[in-house]
């Protein structure tokens, strides 16, 4: 065997030595922990149209399907719990029933008379529950009043939520933000750095000129999510766990499946956000820890209403609708899917030479 010369022993490429440094037994981290949630799959049977339907779980209710609470495993729904309310309570801000139903009947049967509204009357005064004493010294037109919102409003306000604010907004100057603008802004905000912040303020900055508006009439969003959920007889038919709905043609051979959304609580996002509701970690302490989660689905909307026939008195109402409720439901004119949130005030006014935009501002409640 011959051996390599020395110009062939240094062509060679030496080997890198590898140092690997093993860290301490004392500082070895502990493996992460991983947590499954495991969850049931629940899926229906195909329809005639070839239409099914999979949870992820086992549903507490299907509201489109009266006959699911025969075939899910383990139902339990408890019923909601309602605060009793007198009658008084119900028909204010009118003073007793027998009000409530003659001006009831005033307002619905309409400026011409019939044979009907004859009948309708004299069903109303022969009412076992009508007595017409109750309506002898009644005030309508105080009550017109107050319905309307003109005096003796705060506290009916109060009473169903309803609050009233001063809040700042800011206006957009109407500057071009050319090359020069841009580099004086640059230039003030690099000055700016440098001298002494002042302590933090407590309130957020507006950009623009600052306008003030008052007399914003809102209520909490929590405040309506829990009337509607707990006393709004929609919602009864309201989908609190979202599912896969997929498409298998009948007349196929072959197992083609299509997916269908058609609804907002049939998307993707649903699905994943409500898995990362259900394994939120609660305290263990209190006793909501056993309530059933779900997600509310808000919508707002909003657009210019006329108050009267003329179109002189205009209002802009902020409507909220809940995605929880199916949009056949839900967008019928007559179904009253909007729940009332706010009213907009008319800022137009309140600077000189200026139009301004209407601008929906909710203050934190």
């Amino acid at each position: 065997m011959r051996r390599p010369t020395w110009k062939v022993v240094q062509a060679q490429l030496e080997a890198i030595p590898v140092h690997v440094d093993f860290p301490e037994p004392q500082t070895l981290r502990p493996t992460p922990r991983v947590r499954l949630l495991v969850r049931q799959t629940y899926s229906q049977s195909r329809d005639v149209f070839g239409l099914s339907r999979s949870y992820k779980g086992v549903p507490s209710s299907v509201p489109d399907h009266p006959d699911a609470l025969s075939y899910i495993p383990g139902y339990s729904h408890p019923e909601p719990r309602r605060e009793p309310r007198t009658i008084k309570q119900i028909v204010s801000p009118y003073p007793n029933l027998s009000s409530f139903l003659y001006d009831h009947y005033f307002w619905t049967t309409g400026t011409s008379k019939s044979r009907n509204d004859r009948d309708a009357l004299r069903a109303l005064i022969t009412r076992l529950d009508f007595n017409p004493d109750d309506i002898a010294d009644t005030n309508f037109r105080q009550i017109e009043e107050e319905l309307r919102g003109r005096s003796s409003r705060d506290n009916w306000e109060q009473e169903r939520g309803w609050r009233k604010s001063k809040i700042h907004i800011g206006i957009p100057k109407g500057e071009k933000q050319t090359a020069a603008v841009r580099r004086e802004n640059a230039a003030h905000q690099a000055r700016a750095q440098n001298v002494p912040h002042p302590p933090p303020s407590t309130k957020a900055g507006l950009d623009g000129i600052p306008i003030l508006v008052g007399d914003f009439h809102h209520r909490s969003i929590c405040e309506v999510i829990r009337e509607t959920f707990s006393q709004d007889p929609a919602a009864r038919t309201f989908h609190y766990h979202p599912y896969e709905k997929t498409y298998h043609p009948p007349s196929s051979p072959t197992p083609t499946i299509e997916r269908v959304y058609d609804e907002l609580y049939t998307s993707d996002t649903w699905i994943c956000e409500d898995a990362k509701v259900q394994t939120v970690k609660l305290d263990q302490s209190v006793p909501e820890r056993y309530l059933p989660r779900a997600i509310a689905a808000m919508m707002l909307w909003s657009d210019e209403t006329v108050l009267n026939p003329f179109g002189q008195n205009k209002a802009w109402p902020v409507y909220i609708f809940f995605g929880n409720q199916p949009k056949c439901e839900r967008s019928a004119p007559t179904a009253g899917g909007g729940r009332h949130l706010a009213y907009l005030p008319d800022v137009s006014g309140s600077a000189p030479n200026a139009d301004l935009p209407m601008l929906i501002l909710f203050p934190v409640t």
